[in-house]
This record gives structure tokens, sequence and C-alpha cells, in this order.
């Protein structure tokens, strides 16, 4: 199996005339191991390689500073790495550090990094039960570090779609199955949802639904969409930026767009609508 590096590039010299040279990429002390790649793709797995190097690869919990095994999934077939791709589901910790633990028994050495991308499009989706969500991180002297985010409590989004001029959303089944638009007032229209064949709470928010918003003519307004309270999530939300990767419904008032459901970066759903008309519709 083969990984796409994550490694310093040498810099390059300065233009001339510049006045600064860009500062060099830093490097990894001398008997580090060295991660080629690191990520946890699904929300769930951790898939990490270092350089090819004696021993195995392993948890080191922050706080107890106790070893965690990582049984792999799949089989270390390159020569040139140390690779594993492991469920994270078992851990209890909040905070565990990448280590090598050599093959002769002795002291666990921390996993290196380069600098981490933030510009990356993608991003770790949430747990299944959208309570958490893994992060990797790099310390000031270059250790990996897998950190897990506990989240605020949502509803799953199934499905959204069109039915003539109506959005359907479905989530999953809430104590209160009313589903309510939020601006930044407050609740602007609230609905109640039905339940479906297959044990899901169903809701549809139409253009003359939408024109009766209680939001003041003027510029587009953004809303944030609750089900029983709660925010509503997309399911395994992995895009930093979703206005550019996801094609979500939108409803027209003739050649004009009316309104359009919005996914945040976090994976919240909302609606957006245009009040130019006094309404949406």
């Amino acid at each position: 199996m083969r990984f796409p590096l994550r490694r310093p590039v040498d810099a390059t010299a300065a233009p001339d005339g510049a006045d600064d040279a860009a500062p060099p990429p830093p490097r990894p002390p001398r008997g580090r191991p060295v991660a080629a790649y690191a990520g946890v793709l699904d929300g769930r797995h951790l898939w990490l390689a270092v350089d090819a190097a004696p021993g195995s690869l392993a948890l080191r919990e922050t706080d107890s500073g106790d070893v965690v095994s990582l049984p792999s999934e799949v089989d270390d077939d390159d020569p040139a790495y140390r690779s594993v791709r492991v469920d994270l589901a078992g851990l209890a910790g909040a905070s565990y550090d990448a280590v090598l633990v050599p093959g002769s028994g002795g002291r666990a050495r921390a996993v290196w990094t380069a600098p981490l991308p933030h510009d990356s499009l993608v991003r770790t989706p949430a747990s299944e039960d959208g309570r958490y969500r893994w992060d990797l991180g790099r310390l000031d002297d270059g250790t990996l570090r897998l950190t897990r985010v506990e989240l605020p409590e949502t509803v799953l989004l199934r499905r959204v779609g069109l039915a003539g001029d109506s959005f359907v959303l479905t989530t999953d089944p809430v104590p209160e199955p009313v589903l309510t638009l939020v601006g930044d007032t407050g609740s602007v229209l609230e609905r109640p949802m039905s339940p479906t064949p297959d044990g899901l709470l169903e809701a549809t928010l139409s253009l003359a639904d939408l024109s009766l918003t209680d939001l003041p003519p003027g510029a587009p307004a953004e809303t944030r969409v609750l089900v029983g309270g709660l925010p509503v999530r997309r399911r395994r939300h992995d895009l930093s930026r979703p206005g550019i990767g996801v094609i979500l419904p939108a409803l027209f008032d003739g050649d004009h767009e009316a309104a359009r459901v919005r996914v945040t970066p976090d994976g919240l759903l909302g609606v957006w609508l245009d009040q130019r008309t006094g309404g949406a519709a």
C-alpha cells in the first residue's frame, strides 16, 4: 500500500531583491519516527504510516501515560513504511500521542510530524452518533496527537429533496416532532413533522410556507433548521467548504431563486431565504 508523504520540503531561495528568505521547514529530531501519512478518514478509523523502523505503532494516553496497542485491520505490506488502520471506537480517553514501541521492548518514542495542512477541502467527520469527532494535531515539539472533541447534541439528517414547490426534509425521530427555522432574532417558522413508514420524521417547507416567515424584507437571510429544538446534522459530513462541494435543492419563484438549503462547515442544516421582495415568494 502506498502513502502520499506529508513531509516538509526544502525551502526555496528568496527572489532577487527580497529582504527575507522563507524560514526553513522544521526537521525531525534525531531518532524520532517520522509520520508519512495520518488521517481519520471516516470519523472512526485512524490511518497512520511512518518510515519503516523496528517496532510497532501504538497510542499513549496523555493523562495516564498508558500505551494502547493498535491491532491493524490491514496488512503492513509495504517495506518502506510501518503502517496501521485501526478502529478508534473502543478508546475512552480524551487525547493520545502516536508512538512507536521498539521491538526490543524499550521506551516508546513519540511520532514526529511536519506541520499539518490547514486549507484542506475535507475535514474529519463526526462519529456515527454525532457525539464527538477525532482531530489530529501537532504539538510544539512535532508530536502527532489524536484528540477527541465532544460535540453538541444534534439530530441526524437522513434525506433532503424537492417535491414540487416544496423542500422535503427527513430526520431521525425525536420526542417533540416539530421543525423550526431560526433566524438571528429567534424562531421565524414552525411546522409539525410526520412519521414515515421507516420510522423517521418528515416535514415539507413550501414556497407559501417560507413566504410567511417572520423576517423583515431586505437582504437575504440565513436561517438554521432545528428539529425538536436540536440542530440538524448532515450525515458523515466531511467538507470544510460544503457550498462548493454539495449540490443542495433550491426553490424558484419564476426565474428568481427564492430559497436554498444550506450546510455550514460544521455540517449543520440551514435554509437561505431571499427577502428582497418581502418574503421568499
